[in-house]
């Protein structure tokens, strides 16, 4: 074989190897890149991912807080027209103003009286009463000389109680009646009367009560006054001996 084949061979073989070297060379880079590419890939996913959710939280407080700005606004405008209301007597609807202004009224004006017992003079059979002390009160209508003066026509509730006593026995009547005297008439009318007896036996102290009450139709100016069969006999106790009405 000749020099210049050899040679010729010679630069074949190096080729050949340079050849390999290189596309080995070529498959190793090649195979060693998508490794930090895909890490990087995988970064960059979380980063998108957690920018993405930040983005949706600030947006959710924004939302939240724009609420909430908003309600106390709106808050802040009702309490303001309500204070508006209250200072301003003219919004008031006059149809309410009205009937309280009705009820007060009523209520102002009372038609009751509770008079309690008191000492009579002897040889009166008309009783006469405390209007003051203790539980007795009048409201709205008259007390005078015994009797109670009706100031305004209407229907009242009439009630009376007698408490009588004595320290030795003894079997007497007990009566009494709640009359009414009227300025048409001129005269004393019987509304209610009591009769009972008091039986005992031997001797010692006795006791006895009457009650009556009723509801009667009275014009104004009527006088209204009890009567008793033995006026002595009669207990002065408030708790025990009243008389009294209400309008109803």
């Amino acid at each position: 074989m000749s020099l210049p084949n050899m040679q010729h061979r010679s630069r074949q073989s190096l080729e050949m190897l340079e050849g390999q070297s290189c596309a080995v060379g070529k498959v190793t880079l090649a195979e060693t890149l998508p490794f930090p590419i895909r890490r990087i890939e995988k970064k960059m996913g979380s980063i998108t991912a957690c920018s993405s959710l930040i983005v949706v939280m600030l947006f959710i407080a924004l939302t939240g807080l724009t609420f909430t700005i908003y309600s106390l606004y709106h808050l802040q405008h009702q309490v303001t027209q309500m204070n508006q209301i209250n200072d301003n007597p003219q919004s008031t609807p006059q149809k309410l103003i009205g009937t309280a202004d009705k009820r007060e009224t009523k209520n102002d004006i009372k038609m009751a009286a509770h008079l309690t017992g008191k000492e009579t003079a002897d040889g009166s059979d008309r009783l006469m009463w405390e209007s003051l002390l203790g539980n007795a009160f009048v409201e709205g209508v008259t007390y005078k000389d015994g009797a109670l003066v009706i100031n305004k026509t209407g229907q009242y509730f009439i009630y009376s109680k007698i408490h009588f006593r004595g320290r030795e026995c003894q079997t007497v009547p007990l009566h009494q009646t709640i009359l009414k005297r009227d300025n048409t008439y001129l005269m004393d009318m019987s509304l209610m009367r009591v009769r009972e007896v008091n039986y005992c036996s031997g001797t010692g102290a006795w006791m006895k009560s009457t009650f009556q009450a009723g509801i009667f139709h009275l014009n104004e100016g009527v006088e209204l006054f009890v009567s008793v069969s033995n006026p002595t006999m009669v207990s002065p106790d408030e708790l025990m001996t009243f008389f009294g009405l209400y309008k109803v």
